[in-house]
Parts: structure tokens; C-alpha cells; sequence
């Protein structure tokens, strides 16, 4: 494994930011602060895949980041939800274009479960379906063998499961 990080000493270094940003977007409460969390994550993650040349995970996550800034309005302005339909087919031209086999296949899945996820307006689907996003982002970083990315999955994904289990636990203290 530490062959690996020192392979890739620069994308490694940003690595620790993803890390960082990977574990604390989900522990944000609301749709927008969660949403601009998210844009900070894709930031990073671009820079660090395109520094370990997974071109397809760099793309995915820079468009990431735009879909997510696009995503904020839904809730309140109907309109913007055309603008947030026309980034979708981006994702299907970004893989074509930065092609690299299985890994282009799970990370444009990702960012695919992630627009799905966005869409949604209320936020327990929005969690539900980025969860599953964060699945399709494992078997990519695993497969470009970004130990980062692996942890930053690790942990959004626990911190998804708790943020999930607090939110069904405010429900139920609602309905007694």
C-alpha cells in the first residue's frame, strides 16, 4: 500500500482534502448546505483524479460539481429543473470522451446515482440514492487504486448510514 501513495505523491497530498471533505458532507442537515458541501468534494476529487490519470473519475467529479451547484434551486424554483435535466446526458459524453474501461463504467454509474439522488427533494431518497453512488465510487477507486478515495468512501458512507439513522429516529419521535 505505501507504494501506492508514494507512486503518486501530489494526487496522494490533495488525497488528504478529499479525505477530509469525504467525511464530513453527509453530516450536513439540510438539501443546500449538503449540496455545497458536495461541490467542495467534487472539487478536490477532480484535482486528485486527474492527477492519478483516471481521467473519467476527474471529469465525472468536475461535472459533479456543477450538477450539485445546479441542484440547490430545485426546491424553490421549478425552473431550474430543466437546466439540471441538460447536465445529465454530460455524463454519457464525459465517459465516451475520457474512456478508460471499468473504471469510466462506475464512476459515470456514480455520478448517474448521484443526479438521480439530487433531483430529489427531500433529503432521506436524497441520502438512499447517494448512497448507493458511494458504492459505484468504491469499485471505481478501487480499480484506479485510490486509497483516498477508498477511505473518503469508508467514511461518507458510514457517516450516510448515521445521518440516515438520526433522521428516522427524529421521524419516530414525530408520529408518538
Amino acid at each position: 500500500m505505501l507504494d501506492i501513495l508514494l507512486a503518486h505523491p501530489a494526487a496522494n497530498l490533495v488525497g488528504i482534502v478529499c479525505v477530509a471533505l469525504g467525511a464530513t458532507w453527509p453530516l450536513y442537515k439540510t438539501r443546500s448546505s449538503l449540496l455545497w458541501a458536495q461541490v467542495a468534494v467534487h472539487g478536490a476529487f477532480s484535482l486528485h483524479f486527474y492527477l492519478l490519470e483516471a481521467f473519467t473519475g476527474s471529469i465525472m467529479n468536475a461535472l459533479g460539481g456543477v450538477q450539485a451547484i445546479s441542484a440547490i434551486p430545485l426546491g424553490t424554483r421549478p425552473g431550474f429543473k430543466i437546466i439540471y435535466l441538460l447536465s445529465l446526458p454530460l455524463i454519457a459524453l464525459g465517459a465516451y470522451l475520457t474512456w478508460q474501461g471499468w473504471p469510466s463504467v462506475f464512476s459515470s454509474l456514480a455520478l448517474a446515482l448521484f443526479s438521480l439522488a439530487r433531483y430529489q427533494s427531500t433529503i432521506l431518497p436524497l441520502r438512499l440514492l447517494m448512497m448507493l453512488g458511494i458504492v459505484c465510487w468504491t469499485v471505481h477507486d478501487v480499480l484506479v487504486m485510490s486509497i483516498p478515495g477508498l477511505s473518503a468512501d469508508a467514511l461518507s458512507l458510514t457517516t450516510s448510514l448515521w445521518m440516515i439513522f438520526v433522521e428516522h429516529r427524529k421521524r419516530l419521535e414525530v408520529v408518538r
